[in-house]
């Protein structure tokens, strides 16, 4: 008990009471600010002591390590990114059919050619085509030029994996 009486936590609450009281002689206005802020000293001083004693009552509780969370792992295997399932999706789609490779993956590569374009050369598709026919190169180009006209035949077949691969390849080195 008479560790308690004259433990670190005595000292600070005889210490704020202190500065309460000297603020309350000095500045005799302020008693709600200077009540609330007392207040909030000792709750925060109660929930210090809360959580030191609840951490005491627990030794055997402890912070998993990086070791620890390696040797475990995760209950739950980690889900793949709902836009690359989309985008599978899409490639899938395209590659059977020229007219989904028009409507769903053509704007999305279009779209890639342009801001590679526009960044790296300062070249406008629409502006400048002769100049990004030469970064694209003819594969690249003949399914992502501005003029290219939307299938008519619903089911023909999109472009084939090699030509997909081409334009992609055409895209990175841009």
């Amino acid at each position: 008990m008479k560790g308690w009486l004259f433990s670190g936590w005595t000292a600070l609450v005889v210490l704020a009471t202190v500065a309460f009281g000297t603020a309350l002689v000095f500045y005799p206005r302020r008693q709600s600010l200077e009540l609330d802020a007392f207040v909030l000293f000792l709750g925060g001083l109660g929930l210090l002591a809360g959580v030191r004693i609840t951490r005491e009552a627990s030794p055997d509780v402890h912070r998993p390590s990086l070791a620890d969370e390696l040797a475990d792992p995760p209950d739950v295997a980690p889900q793949r990114p709902v836009e690359l399932e989309r985008l599978e999706r899409e490639v899938y789609l395209s590659l059977g059919s020229a007219f989904d490779f028009h409507r769903r993956l053509r704007p999305l590569l279009c779209e890639i050619a342009e801001n590679r374009l526009m960044l790296r050369h300062g070249l406008d598709l629409e502006t400048r085509p002769e100049n990004a026919h030469t970064l694209l190169g003819d594969t690249a180009w003949s399914w992502l030029h501005p003029d290219l006209a939307e299938p008519v035949e619903r089911w023909t077949p999109g472009p084939s994996m090699a030509e997909l691969t081409a334009v992609v390849d055409a895209l990175e080195r841009i």
